[in-house]
């Protein structure tokens, strides 16, 4: 069997993803072959990788792109960061070319419930699993009613899009806050409602957001490999300001697990929670894809990104993978600014007949 693991296009993670594997399989001493793709000129990403392609720009050339690379580089298993949803479409095909695909989930449902904020609350309570409470908001009226009748009490309330990542979108209503807080101090993320009001209106379309209690915290931000919903191995990320304490115990960490086994979620996923005001986390949501700060747990020494590709080419069994919890240390850890060197030119470029 031929032991070559695809990285397609992913998000801010995938350089991390892909050194995190290689060190992982040097250190269990296997023997992988990782190709990594990309549609843009992402070199510093690629050049990490065995070997690279440049992915075509156009979604009608994929199927045949993936086909072509697969056959002549015998790949065993892909994951894919982006584009999740198109890959779920074309499950059946892409499997037929004799490969495992990782899409996060397995199917397109998961995706799309993963994505809304909203129904993923009510389907997870619906589960017996506590969340954070979430009014989806349809209308600029409707928001602005709830804003002058607060539906948590004294509560704060915060905001944001029904879709989106990263945070975006999300800030917190503070009627007291100056409205050049907005601009002098964007990573605060507060905002006066009424100043949030004025900007709705002065757009053209409305798009739906939702409507949280603001929750005191820590947040935890929970990784995993799962396979169909078993959970493999997890980390726990609890952030307090600057710092990220690593954790594999407590309430977070299996609230976490037990979120991603409802959502039957497959592959490197992640599940954010916070905790509320007795102290008890509550579910944020769910990220069916790899977190960018995945790479991170390597430093307590479980490599979730190493696991999952080790698992994937058939190198590591279950009862392997868990005993990597053996070496975990109990780990603070910073994230940096770095730079590294852009070369425009990949020596690792192979080229198709589609680049």
């Amino acid at each position: 069997m031929n032991n070559t693991v695809w990285f397609m296009e992913g998000l801010s993670s995938q350089r991390d993803i892909i050194q995190s594997v290689k060190d992982f399989a040097k250190q269990q001493h296997q023997e992988i072959f990782v190709l990594a793709s990309h549609r843009h000129t992402r070199n510093e990403i690629l050049s990490l990788a065995d070997g690279a392609f440049y992915e075509p720009l156009e979604e009608t050339l994929r199927l045949q792109f993936i086909a072509d690379v697969v056959k002549q580089h015998q790949v065993s298993a892909i994951h894919t960061g982006r584009n999740s949803a198109w890959f779920e479409l074309h499950r059946k095909e892409i499997e037929s070319f004799g490969v495992k695909l990782t899409t996060g989930a397995t199917q397109r449902e998961q995706l799309h419930l993963a994505d809304n904020k909203v129904a993923f609350a009510q389907a997870m309570e619906q589960c017996g699993l506590p969340a954070v409470p979430s009014i989806y908001i349809e209308s600029i009226d409707e928001l602005e009613a709830h804003i002058n009748e607060p539906p948590f009490g004294e509560i704060p309330l915060c905001i944001k899009p029904v879709k989106g990542i990263y945070g975006m979108g999300f800030w917190r209503f503070d009627n007291q806050v100056s409205p050049m807080a907005l601009f002098n101090h964007p990573e605060n993320r507060q905002v006066n409602p009424q100043q949030y009001l004025e900007a709705l209106k002065a757009v053209d379309r409305f798009e739906p957001l939702v409507l949280m209690p603001y929750l005191p915290g820590p947040e935890y931000s929970v990784d995993m490999v799962v396979e169909q919903g078993d959970v493999i191995a997890a980390v726990a990320r609890r952030k307090e300001g600057a710092i990220q304490h690593l954790e594999i115990s407590g309430e977070a960490y299996e609230l976490g697990k037990a979120c991603a086994t409802a959502m039957k979620a497959d592959g490197l996923v992640n599940v954010q929670t916070r905790h509320n005001h007795q102290g008890r986390p509550l579910l944020l949501e769910i990220n069916m894809r790899p977190s960018g700060g995945i790479g991170y747990t390597q430093h307590c020494g479980i490599n979730l990104a190493g696991i999952f590709a080790l698992r994937q080419l058939g190198l590591m069994s279950v009862e392997e993978a868990q005993a990597q919890n053996n070496h975990f240390t109990p780990t603070k850890i910073r994230s940096i600014t770095d730079s590294i060197v852009f070369n425009s030119t990949l020596t690792n470029l192979i080229s198709t007949d589609n680049n």
